[in-house]
C-alpha cells in the first residue's frame, strides 16, 4: 500500500519525489470521485453518410474518433428526422424512441471488431424495459424520445366516478375527455411531435454510446494509447415505414435523417494534474479487459409452424454463453403501429386465457430445465431473475390482467392502446451449464396459437469476449 512520503531521510540517501498510486482509469467504478478530471468535448461530423431509400434500402453512417484521452462511455450520437410535407403529425415509438432509426451498430479498432450487434433496435427495445416509468417520462422523453410510462385511467363518465378503468400511456399532459362516454385521448408533448409543415422544429434526440455497445458499460477506451483508428459504424433502417409512427397525413412517406443534426458528441476525459496518464500507460504496457457481446439469430416462422415443436440451433459452439434472450416479432415495417412493430408478440388469448406455450433450452447434451416450461408466470419470473428488474406489466407481457382492456375507449394520439397488450413477451434465461459444447445451443419452443402477425423468431446470445491492448494494437478473441 502507498503511504505519505517519509519525513526523515537517512544520511547518504537520495530523496525521490513521492508518487501516489494511479487508479485504473479503464474501469469506470475504480476512479475516485474527487480525482481531478478534465473533459474535452468535440462535435464530430460523419466521415461517411449514406441515406437509405424506400422501405427496403438501409442507410449507413460512419464516425471516426480522435486518439486522445479516454472516450467517455456516455458520449452521444445526435439524431433527428425530417418529416415529409405530406405528414402533418408523427411521433417516435414509446418503447425505443429515436432508437427506431438504428438497425445495426459496430465498434471497430483498426480492422478488428469490438462490438457488433445486428437488429440492434429489437435488442434496445428489450433493454429499455429495465427503465422505470418515472425515468422514462421525466428524463428519457427529453433525451432519447422514450416515454413508456403508464398511469391509472380514471373516467369521468356518468355513474362511473373516479374509479380507475385501466391503465394508459402518460406524458404528463391532461387528456381530452368526452364527458358523455368517458372516452379520452392523450397526446404527446408538443416538442416531441414531428410536423411536415414545420420540419425545422422536429425534435433532436441522443443515443448513448453505452447503449449501442455493451463494452462501454464497464470500460472506457484509452484512445491515447491506441495506434489504430477507432470507428463507429451504424446501419440505419429504411426511411419508409420503419422510423416513425404516422398519426396524420399521407401513408408511406420518407422520414429522412436531418444531415446537419447528425453528429457524434465525443467526450474525451483527461485525468490528473500532471503526468498521471503517462504513468498509467507506462505501468500498463498490456491491458486485458473482458466484456460481453450479443449474437443475433433470426428464423422465419408462422403461426402454423409454431404449432408443432420448433427446434432451432443457435450455434455458439465452444463459447461462454451467459444468457439467451428470445422474442417473437412481426414484420418490422409498420408506421401505423404505436410500437413500430418493435414489440415481442405473446401467444394469442381467448376468454382471458393464453394459448398453450412451451419453452426449453438444450446444450451440452442436457436441457436447462428438467421439463419444458409451460407456465407463463414462471417464464416471467425467469425474465425478472435474469434481468434483475423489468418494468413490464402482466397485460403487456401476456394480455392478462385487463390493464389496457379496461380502458379500451382511451387512446393515445388516436391509437387504441390495446395494441400494447401482449407486446412485451420477452424471455430471458441465464445458462448454468458452463461452456457450450460442439453441438451448440438448441432452442425448443411450441405455441398452440401464436398471434397471426408473427413472422420471426429472434434470439440473442450474450457471450463473453476479451480484448488485449498491447503496443498500441488491440486483439479481440472469444472466451
Amino acid at each position: 500500500m502507498s503511504g505519505p512520503p517519509p519525513t526523515d531521510i537517512p544520511p547518504g540517501t537520495v530523496e525521490q519525489k513521492y508518487q501516489p498510486d494511479v487508479p485504473n482509469f479503464m474501469r469506470l467504478g475504480s476512479v475516485p470521485v474527487n480525482y481531478l478530471q478534465e473533459v474535452e468535448t468535440d462535435l464530430l461530423e460523419p466521415v461517411v453518410f449514406q441515406e437509405g431509400s424506400g422501405s427496403t434500402v438501409d442507410g449507413f453512417v460512419r464516425f471516426q474518433l480522435q486518439r486522445k484521452g479516454f472516450l467517455h462511455s456516455h458520449s452521444k450520437i445526435f439524431v433527428s428526422l425530417t418529416p415529409p410535407t405530406a405528414v402533418t403529425r408523427a411521433i417516435y415509438p414509446p418503447n425505443v424512441g429515436v432508437g427506431s432509426v438504428i438497425k445495426k451498430a459496430v465498434l471497430k479498432v483498426g480492422n478488428k471488431v469490438l462490438n457488433e450487434i445486428s437488429d440492434w433496435d429489437h435488442l434496445h427495445a428489450f433493454h429499455s424495459t429495465k427503465i422505470s416509468n418515472e425515468n422514462n417520462v421525466e428524463r428519457e422523453l427529453y433525451t432519447t424520445g422514450r416515454y413508456m410510462s403508464e398511469q391509472f385511467d380514471r373516467s369521468t363518465g356518468t355513474g362511473v366516478g373516479f374509479v380507475a378503468q385501466g391503465v394508459s400511456l402518460m406524458t404528463h399532459r391532461e387528456p381530452d375527455v368526452t364527458l358523455s362516454s368517458g372516452d379520452q385521448d392523450c397526446d404527446q408533448m408538443p416538442f416531441a411531435v414531428m410536423d411536415g409543415g414545420s420540419p425545422a422544429e422536429s425534435p433532436s434526440y441522443a443515443v448513448d454510446l453505452s447503449d449501442l455497445f455493451p463494452f462501454l458499460k464497464v470500460h472506457q477506451l484509452p484512445l491515447y494509447m491506441m495506434d489504430e483508428p477507432v470507428t463507429i459504424e451504424l446501419t440505419t433502417r429504411p426511411p419508409v415505414g420503419h422510423r416513425a409512427v404516422k398519426i396524420a397525413g399521407t401513408a408511406d412517406q420518407s422520414f429522412v435523417i436531418d444531415r446537419p443534426e447528425m453528429k457524434f458528441c465525443a467526450d474525451y476525459v483527461f485525468y490528473g494534474a500532471s503526468d498521471e496518464m503517462d504513468r498509467f500507460a507506462a505501468a500498463h504496457k498490456s491491458l486485458t479487459f473482458p466484456f460481453v457481446d450479443y449474437r443475433s439469430i433470426s428464423t422465419t416462422v408462422s403461426q402454423a409452424s409454431l404449432q408443432s415443436e420448433t427446434v432451432r440451433n443457435l450455434g455458439m459452439a465452444s463459447r461462454m454463453v451467459t444468457k439467451v434472450i428470445t422474442m417473437f416479432n412481426g414484420d418490422r415495417a409498420g408506421e401505423g403501429n404505436i410500437l413500430l412493430n418493435l414489440g415481442a408478440l405473446s401467444p394469442a388469448i381467448s376468454s382471458g386465457q393464453p394459448a398453450g406455450f412451451s419453452y426449453n433450452i438444450r446444450y451440452n447434451d442436457k436441457f436447462e430445465f428438467s421439463s419444458n416450461i409451460t407456465n407463463l408466470a414462471r417464464l416471467y419470473t425467469l425474465l425478472q431473475g435474469s434481468e434483475s428488474m423489468v418494468f413490464v406489466s402482466r397485460d403487456q407481457y401476456s394480455s392478462q390482467g385487463g390493464g389496457y382492456e379496461g380502458a379500451a375507449g382511451h387512446t393515445f394520439e388516436g391509437i387504441n392502446q390495446t395494441e400494447l397488450r401482449g407486446r412485451f413477451f420477452y424471455n430471458s434465461t441465464r445458462l448454468t451449464g458452463g461452456r457450450v459444447g460442439t453441438r451448440g445451443i438448441e432452442l425448443h419452443v411450441k405455441s398452440d396459437e401464436h398471434r397471426t402477425s408473427v413472422t420471426t423468431l429472434r434470439n440473442y446470445c450474450e457471450y463473453l469476449r476479451s480484448a488485449t491492448l498491447e503496443g498500441g494494437k488491440i486483439d479481440v478473441f472469444n472466451l
